[in-house]
């Protein structure tokens, strides 16, 4: 999550990250150069006990409330691949293993029921931090906050409004990426949720080829769309595995904005809000939390009080 959540439909999944926007795939060396960085910093003589790599920033101001920061380093590689390809030789290391791990979005991985088994390797229990950090108290505190009113089905009502922009990333994802080239992968780039959201699948494929995807002969037309969708069922209660937690932070604020007296809060305050909101208790629920907790087995003190 490198990019910020200003950035509206930017920010991509993991292959997209790496491909749509023409970037080769992680070289060879980028993940060794990142461990080699890593093993630096450990070497210092003021290192931490613990280094936790993460993709960017947000995932840094997101994460560290929950962290004793006397005992635990963030380190920001700039996607979720070099994450988890960091990982595969921090798995191995004997000196790193025990002192340092990586925290990624899991993007569609849930969904695709992909299990990565890799030791050092942690996942957020949904499709990224946003979603879910996003739980039905912090959607509580920011409709109070922003609105002063109750709205239990927020989140829910935001994430079926982005069901079928969520079903085109998923098949740029699953379909285009994976098997294409490339420069294949669909450009989501400065598209406008409001544009999208609680459109029928027609208009978001159009609004979306027209948005600089004309020419590619891997875009899907509506019944390859609806096909794939067909052979691809998402239930409700599936949609924080599926739904991409900026396109909800924008769409929640759409929402929002109906009421003229939320209109002064911004894409970016509602960002900060889920991250301000979202509690410890509710954090020390997750598998994530387990997944750190088991990994550290009382080696550090690595949790804020």
């Amino acid at each position: 999550m490198e990019n910020s959540v200003l950035q509206e439909c930017e920010p991509l999944s993991c292959v997209e990250e790496n491909r749509v926007i023409g970037n080769t795939v992680l070289e060879a060396n980028d993940s060794s150069n990142i461990v080699a960085d890593i093993r630096l910093t450990i070497q210092h003589p003021n290192h931490k006990d613990v280094i936790i790599v993460v993709e960017g920033e947000d995932d840094e101001k997101a994460l560290k409330k929950f962290f004793n920061m006397q005992a635990v380093e963030f380190f920001c590689t700039g996607n979720c691949l070099k994450v988890k390809n960091a990982m595969l030789i921090v798995s191995t290391d004997k000196q790193l293993k025990d002192r340092v791990i990586g925290i990624k979005d899991a993007d569609f991985d849930h969904i695709n029921k992909i299990s990565h088994n890799i030791a050092n390797l942690m996942l957020t229990d949904t499709h990224d931090m946003e979603t879910m950090m996003l739980t039905r108290k912090v959607c509580r505190k920011i409709c109070l906050e922003t609105t002063n009113e109750e709205y239990p089905e927020l989140s829910a009502e935001a994430m079926k409004a982005l069901k079928n922009i969520s079903y085109l990333r998923y098949y740029n994802d699953k379909i285009i990426l994976r098997r294409g080239s490339d420069k294949d992968g669909i450009n989501f780039k400065g598209i406008k949720i409001a544009d999208v959201a609680s459109h029928s699948v027609q208009d978001v494929l159009q609004r979306v080829k027209d948005n600089g995807n004309s020419k590619k002969t891997s875009y899907p037309d509506l019944d390859t769309i609806n096909l794939f969708i067909s052979q691809n069922p998402i239930d409700d209660e599936d949609l924080t595995l599926f739904t991409n937690g900026h396109d909800l932070v924008y769409a929640i604020r759409d929402i929002l904005h109906k009421d003229e007296a939320a209109k002064a809060y911004s894409d970016k305050s509602i960002a900060t809000m889920i991250r301000i909101s979202y509690s410890k208790e509710e954090f020390e629920k997750t598998n994530l939390h387990k997944s750190i907790d088991n990994w550290n087995n009382n080696r550090f003190n690595l949790w804020a009080v």
